[in-house]
């Protein structure tokens, strides 16, 4: 998968499916300070559960 940031976006597409996957998954768009805040709780929990 790659993950990109286009201005207030983070895409993520081009998906690696294993070759027998039955279906292709499309592109997911994200808002940037949305996903930022979202990284930066997880990064929290985990920190927290060590």
């Amino acid at each position: 998968m790659v993950v990109q940031r286009c201005w207030g976006i983070v895409q993520w597409s081009d998906w690696e499916l294993p070759a027998k996957a039955p279906t292709r998954l499309l592109d997911l768009h994200f808002d940037a300070a949305q996903y930022d805040a979202e990284v930066a709780r997880a990064e929290a929990d985990r920190a927290t559960a060590s």
